[in-house]
This record gives structure tokens, sequence and C-alpha cells, in this order.
């Protein structure tokens, strides 16, 4: 490994780490009604894909576009998974242990297999998300009973170092195998639900199961935000490099979070 790459690593970090905490201070201020949208924001995977390009190439982003649709999709099995598991009556830490448990054990059921068989069709993709953001729709959001109301989150000062610190680490592993072994496995790495992990266990510690579902009813949704993201990239990058493909593809991501944020206010 050359000086550039331990550079690159070392900057993931850094600037992965940074984007983390800046989305801990905006949901901060947002409402229970708009945190689960603003949790969804692409953040990780722009990012990962900043850096994969960086690394490999802008075209290797457009390749592994296809993969970080799919494994959005499994992030939303993962939320379902690990807020139902969150309701067993079991002491905090071990309900914790077992609700991340799940969750991760799912998304990595799902999503690793893609890495496996280099999975790249855009279209199927979007069948798989379209498929596994239903699920989560219906269980999160119709399902869910429990009563939606104004929510504002705080994380402390130790809390936003952790959750910085393990965004940081996830995109720096991303980048790491996208030039190690594979851009694919970098591809399934920057959907790695860092900022729900991060944010599930802190609420589920000092806060319990239902504020999990207050937070969770607009998951789903906000998941319409990030996929457009992706989805932009897989033209985007290769059409007008790391600069270019990630502006053009964030102002559709920007696009869609506006609109869903005047919906979720009517």
């Amino acid at each position: 490994m050359t000086n550039l790459f331990y550079l690159q690593l070392i900057t993931s970090f850094l600037v992965g780490g940074s984007t983390i905490a800046l989305l801990s201070f905006v949901a901060e201020k947002a409402n229970g009604k708009i945190a689960g949208i603003l949790l969804s924001l692409p953040s990780t995977v722009v990012v990962s894909f900043i850096f994969i390009a960086w690394a490999t190439s802008p075209e290797a982003v457009g390749k592994i576009a296809p993969i970080a649709v799919a494994t959005d999709g499994s992030v939303m099995i993962f939320s379902v998974v690990y807020m139902y598991v969150s309701r067993i009556k079991l002491p905090r830490t071990q309900s914790i242990i077992l609700s991340l448990s799940g969750g991760l054990g799912s998304w990595l059921i799902l999503s690793v297999p893609l890495a496996i068989y280099k999975f790249d069709n855009i279209i199927l993709s979007l069948l798989i998300f379209g498929l596994f953001v239903s699920i989560a729709y219906y269980f999160l959001t119709i399902k869910n009973n429990v009563k939606e109301q104004k929510v504002h989150l705080a994380y402390n000062t130790v809390q936003k170092l952790g959750r910085a610190i393990f965004a940081g680490s996830i995109i720096t592993l991303a980048v790491f195998l996208s030039k190690v072994l594979h851009p694919f496995w970098g591809g399934v790495m920057s959907g790695f639900p860092a900022a729900f992990t991060s944010t599930f266990v802190i609420l589920h510690w000092y806060y319990g199961s239902d504020m999990l579902f207050k937070i969770g009813k607009t998951v789903a949704a906000g998941s319409f935000v990030y996929v457009p993201f992706v989805v932009a990239s897989h033209w985007t990058f290769p059409a007008f490099g790391i600069f270019g493909g990630t502006i053009s593809a964030y102002l559709v991501s920007l696009v869609v979070f506006f609109a869903l944020m005047k919906l979720k206010r009517k």
C-alpha cells in the first residue's frame, strides 16, 4: 500500500466522522416527525463513494451503485428486525445486544451475497429495494401503533464522538475493501447502517423501545432520499467525475428530501 492510500484512508475516516457528527447535530434540532428522514439522508454513502472513486475510479462507483441500492433495502429490514426484537422484555443491555445481533445479522445475510456474486443490475436492485422498503413501511408505519409526536433527539458529547468514530471507521473500511478486495465489497460497506446502528443503540439505551418506534414511522419514507443519490451516482460519477458526480447526484437527492419535508408538514 502506498502513502497516498494511507492518506485516503485517514482522510475518509476524518471526513466521514465529521459528516455523521454534523448529521447528529441537525437531528437534535429536528422533531420526531422528520428525524427518521434526516437519519436516511445520504451521508455515509456519499463520503464512501467519494473516497472509493478517489482510491479506485469514478467508473467503479457507477458499477457498485446497484449493490448500494439493494443494501439500502437491507437496511430497512435491519430497522424492522431491530425495533421488533427490542420489544422482547429483557434487561436493557441484553435487549440491545439481542436487537443489534438480529438487525445486523439480517443485514449481513441479505447484503454479503451481493458482493460475492458481484451484483450490478440497477433494475433488479430497485425491485429488491422496493420489496424491502414495502415490508418496512408496513411494519414501521402501518402496524406501528406508537403515537407520533414531536420528539427532540439530544446527544451528549461522548455519544456524538462515538457515532462519529463508528461511522468514520465504517467508511474507512469501505474504502479499504474497495482497494484491497474489490469495489463491490466497498459498495456493500457503503450501505452499512452506521447512522441507524449508533442512533438506535443510543435511543434504546436511554429511552427504550417506544422511542425507536416513534422515530421508525418515517424511516421507510426517508429511504427515498437515500436511493435517488445512489441511483443518480450510477450515471453521474462516470460522466462527471468525483466532484461533478457527487454534486449532481446529491442535488437529485435534495429535491426528493425537500419534497418529503413539504409532505410531512401538511
